[in-house]
Formats: structure tokens, C-alpha cells, sequence
């Protein structure tokens, strides 16, 4: 609603959403000592138009005011907790890489050792010179 009425009367609102002007002034008297709403109920001075609701839509003004510094911190803790948030989807990310190469290099391995049985891989490294052949010479 604060986005469309900058105020509004609450007996506007009980009509839509039934209950007394007073239930509901209670309940939305409620919400803004929560913090719920940045609002406040003042009593209007037309006679016809009674209790209203006004939003506050600027940060800095009503019960939710925040000082530029205090918006700044929260802006600073907001920042580090996506960036904690950023790190731990890159670490899952990662770790699923590794999990599914690591699963398909099990399937590979169970499938080799149960046709070819199990031939361990040569890892000696031969590349046809005599040890005392140079290379660069000649």
C-alpha cells in the first residue's frame, strides 16, 4: 500500500479487510513498533475522514529512520554477507565439478577392471635416447 497512498484513512482499509477502525489501528500500530511499517497513525482534522495511516517512503524519516551512517553500515553488512553467499556458491559449484569428474572416473575404473582385469597404467617415461645422447649437440 505504500507504494500507492502516501496516506490513507484506516476505515478505508477495514472496509476491504473487514474488522473495526480500532482492531485495525491497534494491529497497524503494532506493526510499526515491530518495524514491520514505516508508518504512523495520526488523528486527521477533517471530522468525516478520522484516523490515517502515513507512509514514509524517505529511509531517513518516521520509526524507521536510519542515519546516512547507520544506512551505510547496513549496506557494509549487507555487502559481506553476499559476498560470504557468493563464496559458498562457488565452493559448492566447485566441489560438484570435482564430484561429478570424480564419479565418472570411478564408473571408468569399475568398467576397466571388470573387462581388462585391472592392468595397473605404466607411468615410466622413456623417450628412446641414450642416457648420454645430447640433444643440442652436433
Amino acid at each position: 500500500m505504500s507504494k500507492t497512498f502516501s496516506a490513507i484513512p484506516v476505515s478505508n482499509i477495514s472496509k476491504v479487510v473487514g474488522g473495526t477502525v480500532e482492531e485495525l489501528t491497534d494491529y497497524l500500530l503494532k506493526l510499526i513498533e515491530d518495524g514491520s511499517l514505516n508508518a504512523q497513525i495520526e488523528q486527521s482534522t477533517k471530522a468525516d475522514v478520522g484516523i490515517v495511516l502515513r507512509f514514509f517512503l524517505d529511509p531517513t524519516q518516521g520509526p524507521l529512520a536510519k542515519t546516512e551512517k547507520q544506512q551505510q553500515q547496513a549496506l557494509f553488512e549487507q555487502t559481506k554477507r553476499t559476498n560470504v553467499l557468493a563464496e559458498q556458491v562457488k565452493s559448492v559449484d566447485y566441489r560438484l565439478t570435482l564430484t561429478r569428474e570424480y564419479v565418472d572416473h570411478l564408473r571408468r575404473q569399475s568398467k576397466k577392471s571388470a573387462a581388462g582385469g585391472g592392468d595397473a597404467m605404466d607411468v615410466s617415461w622413456d623417450d628412446g635416447l641414450e642416457p648420454d645422447e645430447d640433444i643440442m649437440g652436433v
